[in-house]
C-alpha cells in the first residue's frame, strides 16, 4: 500500500501542471502557437497519465502478494515509462509553445506577465522526470537493490523533489491565470 501511495501522487501533480499549460495558452491568447489545441491538450496528457496511473497502480496492487511481485514490478516500471513518455512529450510542447509565443506574440501576451507560469512548468516539470527516472531505476534494481534498500534516496528523489513542485507553485500560483484572484472590492458583506 506504502509503495502504491508514493508512485500515484506525481501523476496527480502531472495533472494539474497540463491544466495550468492549457490555462496559459487560453491566457495569452496563443491557441494558434500552440503545437497541440487547447481543448485536445489537457485531453491527451490527463488521458496519458490516467493510462499510467492504472498500469501503476494495477503493478502496485500485485505486488502486494508475493506471487505476483514480479509482474507488478514490470506493470510498475511499464507505468512509470508511460509516464515519462507523455511527460516529455508535454515538456516539447510546451518549449515550442513558448518560442513560437516569443517569436511572434499576440497583444495578450505582450503586455501580461505569462513567463514567469511557464518557467515555473519547466521547473516542475524536471521535477517530476527526475523523480520518475529515480523511481524505475529503483525498481529495476530491485527490492535488495542500493536504491530500494536505502530510505535516504526515497526522501532525496522522491519527497525533496515532490516538496519542490508544491513549493514552486506556491511561489508562482497559477490562481491569477486560472481566474480564481478575488479583489478587496469584489468581496460583497452582508448586513445580516
Amino acid at each position: 500500500m506504502q509503495t502504491l501511495l508514493l508512485l500515484l501522487a506525481p501523476a496527480l501533480f502531472a495533472a494539474s501542471i497540463y491544466m495550468v499549460l492549457g490555462r496559459l495558452i487560453t491566457y495569452t491568447r496563443g491557441e494558434s502557437r500552440a503545437p497541440i489545441r487547447q481543448r485536445w491538450l489537457t485531453k491527451i496528457f490527463v488521458g496519458g497519465d490516467v493510462l499510467s496511473f492504472l498500469v501503476q497502480s494495477g503493478g502496485g496492487g500485485l505486488m502486494a502478494q508475493a506471487k505476483s511481485q514480479n509482474m507488478g514490478k514490470i506493470l510498475v516500471v511499464a507505468g512509470l515509462a508511460i509516464q515519462i513518455l507523455f511527460f516529455g512529450v508535454f515538456t516539447i510542447t510546451s518549449g515550442i509553445f513558448h518560442w513560437r509565443i516569443n517569436r511572434s506574440p499576440t497583444s495578450e501576451s505582450a503586455s501580461t506577465p505569462w513567463a514567469k507560469y511557464i518557467y515555473a512548468l519547466y521547473a516542475a516539470s524536471m521535477l517530476i522526470l527526475i523523480r520518475s527516472l529515480f523511481r524505475v531505476i529503483e525498481f529495476l534494481g530491485g527490492n535488495e537493490g542500493t536504491l530500494m534498500s536505502n530510505e535516504v534516496y526515497l526522501y532525496v528523489f522522491d519527497a525533496v523533489l515532490m516538496l519542490g513542485v508544491m513549493v514552486i507553485f506556491n511561489l508562482v500560483h497559477p490562481g491569477n491565470i486560472i481566474g480564481r484572484k478575488v479583489q478587496d472590492d469584489d468581496i460583497q458583506l452582508s448586513d445580516n
